[in-house]
């Protein structure tokens, strides 16, 4: 499910992935790598609430994997004796398979046949240990803890949690100490980390069995107090560890019927289904078993049938019926009305009513739009694109109904020119903006002003996944590259390039430029490379350091800034011999140069601010020079001086 939402982006970033994976490690080498702000969706649970699904770019997959894959290693020979025997979910492979994970239907079978020889042993007893909302309650203090007893250096546990936080965030404004993103494939392992630690725990004993599918922890004993006992112990581990149990579905129970216990898709295999031979008729009568009374009492199984069944009149109202009472069961619903090339008048009424009607679950909006897509009886096309365009006007749309909605419109000839300009405006996240690009019709190509809106989408301010399909459209539908090198995101220069669109790339990400505007907002640009030159590299890690400690410690970061500024004014003398002779060092008795300030007056005020707050931090000496007052602690207030005369500054620098 979670790579559907990437198979055309994959596409995209292939095309010059060896250059893509070359820019990748050396920013992570650099210290420069920074992680793009998620897009989050919504998607409603069977209790109604919502379940946050995090759309990372590829840039962002792949960092997470790699780190996945150096903790996986390390994770295994500690925790491999206990898969398929105490936890059957989330089993590494092994560096040499093709798959991350080992099958999980093989995990479901093991755990099931542990279930059931566990009732055959006497455990007559069970009960459930369920954590509430795990993935997002995984506090990083916690999993930097584990990650230690694994022998990772700090420095890995810092930059893992630093991304953690920030594809955490609901909002770009709050950032959360706690939570690991759903939907990207590394997540479990990384919550396996923290997980691990009730295996270890508990241990193995003779008065009863311990099975972990995740979050999911099952108890078989002989008795309940040996099984009252466990609850307790498991409510100890894991409030250790911060994770919360979900005490309203914890029940000591007798077991009268193992397969109640056991999780279940097709144990026992369905009849109507035997490999890849389905008898339809068999089908629809075991979901109308499986329904009766218009209730789902085996979600799961439910929608492993769906699955296989060709679309009735029958079968369709029946779902929609059962729609309305489980709004949870839109996918499988959804996929089915899919197999339509045509929707029946009826089906059709009711979902273009829900488009309509649908506020509390956008998901849902999204996956009836790409139902309706090209599947709209022709009698009813004009009310659903009434309905549809009056949907997509809503500026606050969830991302993924956003870009369904204006695709339908798009692909039905129904989005403006105008329309689809502020559908690549940035005050939309970079995933929707990026799937309507990939998705433009070629009557739309042909317009000019789509062309200098998709050549706007390729300057270096724009997010890299947007950028890069911004390229792709322009390079595989033979439009012109009206922007030059030099202004061009550096990933969509790589791909024009790969495919000869343009002859050479734009310059690599500065980290110069980039700590910059971390710290002062956006700034201009100047070519840092040749302003530093042998000494680039260099500059570049204390900008970087900068950049990190203005975030954290404001007194570290005036003493590392004026360090920052030191190598500024070394490289501006020699740049521009009239200034007179620099040595690294002096910036104490040449920040008040006569010269300096002429020449470079907005340069001169930020040296002369940072370096006379420097004599005031107590990161710098006992007391200050001047007076003889204690020094002391910078407070942050000191960065909203210090940004405007940032920007000024590199403005002034900028200047030919």
């Amino acid at each position: 499910m979670y790579k559907s939402y990437f198979r055309d982006l994959y596409g995209v970033y292939a095309i010059a992935d060896q250059a893509n994976l070359r820019e990748l490690q050396r920013k992570l080498k650099r210290g420069i790598y920074e992680p793009c702000d998620p897009c989050k969706i919504y998607l409603p649970k069977p209790s109604g609430i919502l379940r946050p699904y995090t759309l990372l770019t590829v840039d962002d997959q792949i960092v997470y994997q790699a780190a996945a894959n150096v903790i996986a290693e390390r994770l295994a020979p500690r925790v491999r004796h206990r898969y398929n025997v105490e936890t059957f979910g989330h089993l590494y492979a092994s560096k040499s398979s093709s798959w991350f994970y080992r099958k999980w239907s093989d995990g479901y079978v093991a755990y099931n046949q542990a279930a059931r020889k566990a009732r055959a042993d006497g455990f007559r007893y069970a009960a459930s240990f369920d954590l509430t909302a795990c993935y997002d309650s995984v506090d990083y203090k916690v999993l930097s803890h584990f990650l230690a007893e694994l022998r990772f250096e700090p420095e890995f546990s810092a930059l893992l949690t630093k991304l953690l936080s920030t594809w955490a965030a609901a909002q770009k404004l709050i950032f959360l100490n706690h939570g690991i993103p759903q939907g990207p494939l590394s997540s479990g392992l990384i919550s396996e980390v923290v997980l691990s630690y009730f295996d270890k725990k508990i241990g193995r004993l003779p008065q009863f069995r311990y099975f972990r599918y995740v979050d999911d922890i099952r108890i078989f004993a002989k008795s309940e107090k040996v099984l009252r006992g466990m609850l307790v112990t498991l409510d100890m581990i894991s409030k250790e560890i911060g994770l919360f149990p979900q005490s309203s579905i914890i029940a000591i129970h007798k077991v009268t019927d193992i397969e109640d216990e056991r999780k279940s898709i097709s144990s026992p295999t369905e009849p109507s289904i035997k490999r890849k031979v389905v008898d339809q008729k068999r089908l629809r009568k075991r979901l109308k078993e499986l329904t009766y009374n218009l209730k789902v009492d085996h979600p799961t199984r439910f929608k492993y049938l769906l699955a296989h069944c060709e679309p009735t009149a029958e079968i369709t109202a029946r779902l929609l019926k059962l729609y309305e009472r489980y709004p949870s069961i839109y996918p499988s619903v959804a996929k089915y009305m899919s197999k339509y090339k045509t929707l029946p008048g009826s089906a059709a009424d009711k979902i273009i009513e829900d488009v309509r009607a649908q506020k509390l679950y956008p998901a849902i909006t999204a996956a009836w739009a790409k139902a309706l897509d090209g599947r709209v009886p022709k009698d009813r096309l004009v009310k659903a694109t009434v309905v549809v365009n009056s949907r997509y006007k809503n500026i606050g749309l969830q991302s993924d109904a956003r870009a369904a909605l204006g695709i339908w419109l798009m692909n039905q000839g129904e989005l403006t020119k105008k329309q689809f300009e502020l559908a690549c405006a940035d005050r939309f996240s970079w995933w929707p903006r990026a799937q309507m690009v990939l998705s433009l019709t070629p009557s739309l190509l042909q317009e000019p002003s789509v062309e200098v809106q998709l050549n706007k989408l390729l300057l270096k301010q724009v997010p890299d996944e947007l950028a890069m399909v911004a390229g792709y459209m322009i390079a595989f539908n033979s439009l012109r590259v009206t922007v030059k090198p030099k202004d061009m995101n550096h990933k969509a220069a790589m791909l024009l390039r790969q495919v000869g669109a343009i002859r050479r790339a734009s310059s690599p990400t500065c980290g110069v430029h980039l700590s910059l505007e971390r710290m002062a907002g956006p700034v201009a640009a100047v070519n840092w490379r040749l302003f530093f030159r042998g000494d680039h590299r260099l500059v570049e890690k204390q900008a970087v350091q900068c950049r990190a400690l203005a975030e954290t410690n404001v007194s570290g970061w005036v003493n590392a800034y004026d360090v920052f500024c030191d190598w500024l004014l070394f490289g501006l003398y020699k740049n521009n011999p009239s200034l007179g002779t620099y040595v690294l060092g002096s910036i104490g008795s040449n920040y008040m140069s006569t010269r300096l300030v002429t020449q470079f007056p907005a340069v001169q005020a930020m040296v002369k601010e940072i370096h006379e707050m420097r004599y005031q931090s107590n990161l710098s000496h006992a007391i200050q020079k001047r007076g003889g007052a204690p020094t002391k602690t910078i407070r942050y207030k000191f960065l909203k001086t210090m940004k405007p005369l940032i920007q000024k500054a590199v403005q002034e620098l900028a200047k030919p």
